[in-house]
């Protein structure tokens, strides 16, 4: 990673190659959708929760939480996600914000928010020490008795995801979901680049 980058390369390059604006639209991504938003729904005590999206992507949770007159602010580091996410921000009546920054150092002060989500930064932080600075961080910015609500894919999701799909028969993604289940780390998005549609 270069100095002054908030993600590595090699993540950068995953995410412009695949599609997670449409992601959540198709296939088991309708799922997976809909049941976080019922996760996150239990935590949500109040109306006018203030309410930070870390890691949010295209904003599609950030809107989803707007449009229920929720204050969110939500914070990226993929440029193109921010792109997406103002554009999704500006059409409704009570836009959310978008920062570009990352999971730990969080661009807010302290006791700033109810709830703080972590989607993706628990699942693209690969060493435990940062895992852990991003868990403070978001303690950070949380008010008192607010949540952190943190969201993390667990070692055997690829090799599910190759079942499923039939990709698991390609020698690369079959290695990769070997080393994933013995060493219980993911690997280097770019391993997946070329099965991306």
């Amino acid at each position: 990673m270069k100095k002054g980058t908030l993600i590595s390369k090699e993540l950068e390059n995953f995410y412009n190659k695949a599609s997670e604006e449409t992601r959540l639209e198709k296939g088991m991504g309708i799922f997976e959708f809909e049941r976080i938003k019922e996760l996150i729904q239990l935590h949500i005590s109040k109306k006018n929760t203030t309410i930070i999206d870390v890691g949010g992507g295209t904003g599609k949770y950030s809107e989803w939480l707007a449009k229920k007159d929720h204050k969110v602010h939500l914070v990226e580091p993929v440029l193109k996600h921010i792109k997406l996410a103002e554009k999704r921000a500006k059409k409704l009546q009570n836009p959310f914000s978008v920062t570009i920054g990352e999971a730990k150092k969080l661009p807010f002060e302290n006791n700033t928010a109810d709830l703080v989500i972590l989607h993706g930064p628990l699942y693209h932080l690969q060493k435990r020490e940062d895992r852990v600075t991003a868990i403070l961080e978001a303690k950070r910015v949380l008010k008192k008795g607010g949540i952190i609500l943190g969201f993390a894919i667990n070692a055997t999701a690829s090799t599910v995801v190759g079942l499923m799909n039939g990709m698991i028969h390609a020698n690369s993604f079959f290695d990769m979901c070997k080393k994933e289940l013995t060493t219980r780390n993911s690997q280097c998005p770019k391993r997946f680049s070329v099965f991306i549609s």
